[in-house]
C-alpha cells in the first residue's frame, strides 16, 4: 500500500501544486473571493425578502407559520388580505430588500469583470485600477444596451449567466490592454509638472482607445453576422458552453467525478477546492446564482456541496462512540470545535488523515454517499433546492436549514451524518487493532 500511495503521490503532488499554484487560476479564486461579501449580503436580504416578508411564504402564508392572518386577522387567501395595508407594506419593504439583492446576484458578473481585471492586472505586471476600468468598459461595450425598443441594459447579461463572459472579456482586454501599456511607443509622456494622476491618465491613452475600439468592431461584427442567432457575445457564449456546461454538470455522475477528485485531492494533503476551483466557478457558482436569483432550479450547487463538508464530523463522532485509541481521542477533542464549523484541517493533519491509508476510502466514500442521497431527495421534492448563499462555515443543520429555505435542509444533514458515522465507524474499530506509535 505504501508503494502504491508514494507512486501516486509523485504524480499527483507536481501536478497539483502546478494547478493550485496557476497564477491565473489562483486571481480568478481571489475574484470571486472578494465578492463574497456581496453574495452573501445579498442572500441575507433575500432570505428576508422571500423568507420573512412575503405575505404568502413560509413565515406569513397559510402553508407555513400563518403569521399574516395572526397579524390583521384576514384570511391570507382572500382580497381583504392582499389589499390589506400589511400586505402593502410588505411589499413596499420587499422592493427595498431587492435593490441589494440585485448588486449581489442582479449585476454579479458586472462586479466580477472588474474584481477578476484588477487581480489580473496585479498579477501581469499592469496598472490593476486602469485595467479594470477598461474591462468593464469592454464589457459594457459587448452587452446589448436595449430591451425592446427602450435605449437601456438588461440585467439578465450582467447575472448569472454572464459570468462565462465575464471571465473571457476580463482576461482578453487585460491581456490586451497590458501588452500595449508595456509597448513604449504608444505611451504618451508628460512633462514632469503635469500632475503624477493626469500623467498616468495620458500614459495608458492610447492602450484604452486600441483596446475599446478592438471589442466595438468585434460587437459589431457580431451583431451584423448573428451567429448561430445570437447578437451579443453573451448569447453566443452561453449557448456554446455556459449551458452545456451547467447541464453536464447537473449529471449524478460528473457531480461524483467533481466530489470524489476534490476530496482525493485533500486526502494527499492539497487543498482540493482550490485545485478544482476552476470547475466551481465557472459551473457550480453560477448555478447557486441562477437558484437565488430564481431564474433556474439547479439541485448540484455551491450551497449543495458547502452543505456536505460536514463529513469528516462524522469521523470525530465515530472515534468518540468507537474509537479505544488515545491518540485519535485527543485529536478529535481538540478538533471538535473547529470541525462545528467545517474547519477540518486540525482533523486532517492532526489525526491524520492525509496519506492515511486506513480513511482513504471512507474518506472519499462519505462524501459521494451524502451526494447521491442529497441527489435522491432533492430530485423527489423532499428536499428543496439550495437557493440561499449561507457562509460554509455554518454550522450543522443551520447551513441546510437557511440554504434551502426549510426545515427539510438541516434535517438532510443529520441524515448525511447520521450516514457518514456508520460509514467511517468500521474504519475507527478496524483502527482500534492498530497500536499507537507512542504506547509502543
Amino acid at each position: 500500500m505504501s508503494g502504491v500511495i508514494s507512486g501516486f503521490e509523485r504524480v499527483m503532488m507536481p501536478l497539483a501544486a502546478r494547478i493550485s499554484g496557476n497564477k491565473y487560476l489562483l486571481a480568478m479564486r481571489d475574484a470571486f473571493s472578494m465578492l463574497l461579501p456581496f453574495i452573501i449580503v445579498g442572500s441575507f436580504f433575500g432570505i428576508v425578502q422571500w423568507v420573512l416578508l412575503d405575505p404568502w411564504g413560509t413565515v406569513m402564508g397559510a402553508n407555513g407559520l400563518n403569521l399574516g392572518t395572526a397579524f390583521t386577522g384576514l384570511d391570507t387567501a382572500g382580497d381583504a388580505y392582499k389589499n390589506s395595508q400589511f400586505v402593502h407594506s410588505m411589499q413596499v419593504i420587499q422592493g427595498l430588500c431587492n435593490n441589494v439583492v440585485t448588486v449581489g446576484f442582479g449585476v454579479f458578473s458586472f462586479l466580477l469583470v472588474a474584481a477578476f481585471a484588477y487581480r489580473l492586472g496585479t498579477i501581469w505586471g499592469g496598472d490593476p485600477f486602469a485595467n479594470a476600468l477598461t474591462a468593464l468598459g469592454a464589457f459594457i461595450i459587448v452587452t446589448p444596451q436595449s430591451v425592446g425598443d427602450v435605449g437601456a441594459f438588461d440585467l439578465s447579461y450582467f447575472g448569472n449567466k454572464a459570468v462565462l463572459t465575464a471571465i473571457i472579456v476580463a482576461t482578453v482586454s487585460s491581456k490586451m490592454f497590458i501588452n500595449l501599456s508595456k509597448n513604449k511607443k504608444l505611451t504618451i509622456k508628460m512633462p514632469d509638472t503635469v500632475p503624477p494622476a493626469v500623467a498616468n491618465s495620458f500614459a495608458v491613452l492610447m492602450p484604452v482607445f486600441i483596446t475599446l475600439f478592438t471589442f466595438t468592431l468585434f460587437s459589431t461584427f457580431l451583431a451584423q453576422m448573428e451567429f448561430m442567432g445570437s447578437k451579443a457575445l453573451n448569447d453566443l457564449i452561453y449557448a456554446l458552453i455556459q449551458a452545456p456546461l451547467m447541464g453536464f454538470s447537473q449529471g449524478i455522475g460528473f457531480s461524483l467525478l467533481y466530489q470524489g477528485i476534490v476530496w482525493f485531492f485533500w486526502w494527499f494533503g492539497i487543498h482540493g477546492h482550490n485545485v478544482t476551483a476552476a470547475i466551481q466557478n465557472m459551473v457550480y457558482m453560477p448555478a447557486q446564482l441562477a437558484n437565488q436569483s430564481g431564474d433556474a432550479a439547479y439541485i448540484f450547487s455551491n450551497g449543495f456541496f458547502e452543505a456536505g463538508l460536514m463529513h469528516v464530523l462524522g469521523l470525530l463522532i465515530a472515534i468518540f462512540l468507537f474509537s479505544k485509541r488515545d491518540s485519535w481521542r485527543a485529536v478529535a477533542k481538540v478538533g471538535f470545535p473547529a470541525m462545528l464549523f467545517n474547519i477540518q484541517e486540525p482533523i486532517a493533519f492532526g489525526l491524520p488523515i492525509v496519506l492515511n491509508p486506513l480513511l482513504l476510502i471512507p474518506y472519499i466514500l462519505a462524501p459521494l454517499a451524502n451526494t447521491i442521497v442529497g441527489w435522491l431527495a432533492v430530485s423527489a421534492g423532499l428536499v428543496p433546492i439550495f437557493k440561499y448563499v449561507v457562509p460554509w462555515t455554518m454550522p450543522l443543520f443551520f447551513g441546510g436549514t437557511i440554504g434551502t429555505g426549510s426545515l427539510a435542509g438541516g434535517i438532510l444533514q443529520l441524515v448525511w451524518l447520521a450516514m457518514d458515522i456508520c460509514i467511517y465507524a468500521p474504519f475507527v474499530i478496524a483502527g482500534n487493532k492498530i497500536k499507537d506509535t507512542e504506547e509502543e
